[in-house]
């Protein structure tokens, strides 16, 4: 084998990473008009809620069910995708997702809300696994990690400018809910457009959830809470402000700012959780959010300051999901690392809707500080289940430590598919590696996954 001149190598794989993402640039357009029209209904509804006299517990229900749309959506999928094919299946879901919106204009009542934002759950959560499906199938093996990370850009930018549009217009109008209907169908125009090959099913492997609790129960418990608290600052943050008597130009940006703030530490504190124990430094970051969580809650909401506090924490928050991946990782064995990752989705979904559920109540019962009050004692729980962890199990080495991506929560097959990327990233030597494990297990059983004796991590 010819090898390249010096410096070729790295022009080359410029090259082909920018080929790649200009390659993907239909999908990353329909990608942002989702995450837009998403964005923006997400605050939209709160708002809306505050005029026609919703409580928090009502919205807390909302978001709830929508969560577990999410769900629905996710494992119901693949079945559809055989059947019809997944650019008629993302035209369906799509369509069905704008028209949802709209009924929530029509129909103002937290049930007919629930029961479209459900709808709305299992469309969005239809369409992110056939984006991600197609997204892994047109990445290359050196391309597929900017791919992931422009994907998580696009993911929050759009979801941060959806949010900023509810000042253009009034919540108490159906011009907003237009919008945000008009933006979630003109994703599918450049699809339909450009998608000429379709992507491979994606994969329904599982991994039994009380099998992944014994091999790794830091994992499984932490990504629950840690999911709890994402999806609550996601989902209950316009809740928050609106309980507050906030204005919609503040509301919009207390909301904005931890999703912006979740883009800014998500490498940094990735890079160190690969350099140092992960176990430690997901405990510190953990505690830091508890920290910042509690300032959040002794900040007076009518403070400027409570907008930089809320971008802090999303900075600190938002990385906790991809770290919680890493150490399940740090542990499964490599053959059932994608079958783990889809479990943690499930495990990730059980936070996902108890959070607006939960801290809905908790503010109805006791006013909106206890929104940043019941963050800070999930966070709290977390911080000491991980210094428990740290203190009866033997953490796995630095240099065995399997690597940091930048994961969004819920994430489907480009990101399982970073996993299989990162432990065998040239192709070409998938089978040689596959017997080269064989025989260093076969001689030193401790190679690959830590023996856990039913409790790793």
């Amino acid at each position: 084998m010819s090898l390249p001149a010096p410096g070729g190598a790295s022009g080359t794989g410029r090259a082909s990473t920018i080929s790649s993402l200009f390659g993907v640039w239909a999908l990353f357009l329909a990608f942002v008009f989702l995450q837009v029209g998403n964005g923006l209904q997400r605050v939209l509804l709160p708002m809306r809620a505050e005029s026609e006299g919703f409580g928090a517990g009502s919205m807390g229900m909302v978001m709830a069910v929508h969560f577990a749309g999410y769900l629905v959506g996710a494992k119901g999928i693949t079945r559809a995708l055989a059947s019809v094919g997944h650019i008629r299946v993302f035209a369906a879901l799509a369509s069905t997702a704008s028209a949802a919106v709209l009924i929530n204009a029509v129909l103002v009542l937290p049930v007919t809300w629930a029961a479209f934002y459900f709808v709305s759950g299992v469309c969005s959560a239809g369409v992110l696994v056939i984006m991600e499906s197609w997204l892994n199938d047109r990445a290359s093996n050196e391309t597929r990690g900017s791919i992931l990370g422009a994907y998580m850009m696009f993911s929050m930018g759009g979801t941060a400018i959806g949010q900023l549009l509810l000042n253009v217009g009034s919540a108490d109008g159906f011009e907003l809910f237009v919008l945000s209907s008009v933006l979630i169908s003109l994703a599918v125009v450049p699809v339909t457009l450009s998608a000429s090959t379709a992507a491979p099913i994606p994969s329904s492997d599982a991994m039994p959830l009380r099998e992944l609790y014994r091999t790794v129960p830091a994992a499984v418990v932490g990504i629950i809470l840690c999911s709890f608290v994402q999806a609550a600052s996601t989902s209950m943050a316009a809740v928050f402000g609106v309980e507050s008597g906030l204005g919609t130009g503040r509301i919009t940006l207390f909301t904005s700012a931890a999703v912006i703030g979740a883009i800014t530490l998500q490498i940094p504190l990735g890079r160190l959780s690969d350099d140092h124990p992960r176990r430690a430094v997901i405990m510190v970051v953990a505690a830091a959010s508890c920290g910042l969580a509690v300032v959040g809650a002794l900040t007076p909401a009518s403070s400027l300051m409570i907008i930089f506090v809320n971008l802090a924490f999303g900075a600190f928050v938002f990385p906790l999901y991809g770290q919680f991946i890493a150490l399940a990782n740090d542990w499964v064995p490599p053959e059932k690392r994608v079958a783990a990752a889809s479990t943690l989705v499930l495990a990730s979904s059980f936070g996902a809707v108890a959070a607006p559920l939960s801290i809905g109540l908790a503010i109805e019962a006791f006013g909106p500080g206890a929104y940043f009050w019941s963050l800070a004692i999930c966070l709290a729980i977390l911080t000491l289940y991980m210094s428990y962890r740290v203190r009866v199990r033997q953490a796995v080495p630095v240099e065995r430590q399997s690597t940091f991506q930048p994961i969004l929560a819920r994430s489907g097959e480009i990101a399982h598919s970073v996993g299989r990327w990162m432990l065998h990233p040239l192709a070409g030597w998938h089978h040689h590696h596959d017997q080269h494990d064989c025989e260093v297990d076969q001689r030193h059983p401790s190679h690959g996954a830590w023996p856990t004796d039913g409790a790793g991590g």
